[in-house]
C-alpha cells in the first residue's frame, strides 16, 4: 500500500468521527502533494475547513489528526503552517526501502487500496484525423491504467465528424505508428494543433519519445535492468546506503507510481503517466551524468553495488510497465 493511501486512511479515520454539517465540506478536504515540493511531501486544507463547522471540539479534533500523521510509517515532520495548511514530511530512509516493494511488485506497486470505482472516458465513433486518434488511444491507454488499479471503465463515445487539421495517417507514415502514438500520448492535447513529425521524434531529452526508450536502451546497456538485480535484491540488500541526491531523488520520485496513474485516470489523460515517466527518465540521465556508470565502478562498488541495481532495476520496472500501459513498449529503435 503506498504512502498516499495509508496517509489517506489515517484522515478518513478521524474524519468518520466528525458529524459534517454537509456531505460536500468532507469533499473537500484534500490530501495530496503540495505544488511547491519543499513544502513537504503532503499536504492537506483539513484544519482550515473542519474549523469552519460549528459546535465541535476544533483543538481535541486537530490533535487526533496529528497523532494520526505521526504514526505514519516514515514521517519526520507534521507541520501546521501560518496558511492553515497541514503539512506532513517523510524522512529519506523512507522512500529508500520503499524501493525494494517498488522492484519487486513493479507496475503493480502501491495500487492496493486504492479506490476503485466506474470511470467514464471519451473515445471517437470514428478516427478521421489527428484529433480523434489521439482521443483513441488514449482511451485505450487509460482502461489499460484503469485495469491495473481494478476500476471499472465506461466508453462515451463522441460522435462522427468532418476531419481536420493534420491527417493522423500521414502522422502514422512519417513516425510509425507506435511513434506517432507515443507523440500524442506524451504531449498536452494541444500539440496536435501544431503537430510536426520531426518534432514528434526529435532526438532530444526533453522529448519523451526520445528520452524514455533511451533511458530503457541505457539500464540495458549498463546490465542494470530488473532481472540483473534479482540475485541481489533475493539475498538481501540495505538501501541505506544510498547517499547521492539524485539517488535518493530517484527513489522519491519512484514513489509516486500510483498517484501518477491516479492523476491519469481523474484528469482522464494518458498524459500525466508519460510525464512521470519522462521525469523519471530526466532524473536517470542526471545521475549517469554524475557518476558516469560506464566508465566507473559505480555498480560494481561493493557496499553501494547491490542497492543500487535494485533503484534501477526498480527503475526498469517501472519504465517497462508505463510504457505497456500506454501501449508504446515497442518503441525501442534509438541508439
Amino acid at each position: 500500500m503506498s504512502y498516499i493511501t495509508q496517509a489517506r486512511a489515517a484522515l478518513n479515520a478521524v474524519l468518520d468521527t466528525v458529524e459534517f454539517p454537509d456531505a460536500a465540506l468532507r469533499r473537500q478536504i484534500t490530501l495530496r502533494p503540495p505544488k511547491e515540493k519543499s513544502y513537504g511531501d503532503l499536504s492537506s486544507n483539513s484544519f482550515i475547513l473542519l474549523k469552519s463547522i460549528e459546535n465541535i471540539d476544533f483543538n481535541l479534533l486537530s490533535q487526533k489528526l496529528r497523532d494520526a500523521f505521526e504514526k505514519l510509517d516514515g514521517i519526520a515532520d507534521v507541520r501546521l503552517e501560518d496558511n492553515g495548511y497541514l503539512n506532513l514530511k517523510y524522512n529519506i530512509i523512507y522512500w529508500l526501502n520503499n524501493i525494494i516493494p517498488v522492484f519487486e511488485e513493479g507496475p503493480e506497486f502501491g495500487i492496493r487500496g486504492m479506490a476503485s470505482k466506474k470511470y467514464t472516458f471519451p473515445a471517437p465513433e470514428e478516427v478521421v484525423d489527428l484529433a480523434s486518434y489521439r482521443q483513441q488511444v488514449n482511451f485505450e491507454a487509460l482502461s489499460r491504467i484503469a485495469t491495473t488499479v481494478g476500476a471499472y471503465v465506461e466508453r462515451e463515445t463522441r460522435p462522427a465528424r468532418e476531419a481536420e487539421g493534420f491527417p493522423h495517417t500521414t502522422a502514422i507514415a512519417k513516425c510509425t505508428e507506435a511513434k506517432a502514438r507515443f507523440a500524442v500520448l506524451a504531449n498536452p492535447p494541444g500539440f496536435i494543433d501544431a503537430f510536426s513529425p520531426i518534432l514528434a521524434i526529435d532526438r532530444r531529452y526533453d522529448n519523451p519519445v526520445f528520452a524514455i526508450p533511451y533511458a530503457r536502451l541505457m539500464l540495458q546497456r549498463l546490465g542494470a535492468t530488473a532481472e540483473a538485480a534479482e540475485t541481489g535484491v533475493s539475498d538481501g540488500v540495505d538501501m541505506s546506503v544510498l547517499v547521492l541526491p539524485e539517488e535518493v531523488m530517484l527513489a522519491r520520485q519512484l514513489n509516486d507510481w500510483p498517484l501518477a496513474l491516479e492523476q491519469a485516470l481523474g484528469k482522464r489523460d494518458a498524459f500525466y503517466l508519460a510525464s512521470f515517466l519522462q521525469e523519471l527518465s530526466l532524473l536517470f540521465f542526471r545521475l549517469v551524468e554524475r557518476v558516469h556508470p560506464i566508465s566507473s565502478n559505480y555498480l560494481m562498488a561493493e557496499a553501494e553495488g547491490s542497492a543500487r541495481h535494485c533503484l534501477l532495476g526498480a527503475l526498469d520496472r517501472i519504465l517497462s510497465g508505463g510504457v505497456g500501459l500506454l501501449g508504446v513498449d515497442t518503441v525501442r529503435e534509438y541508439g
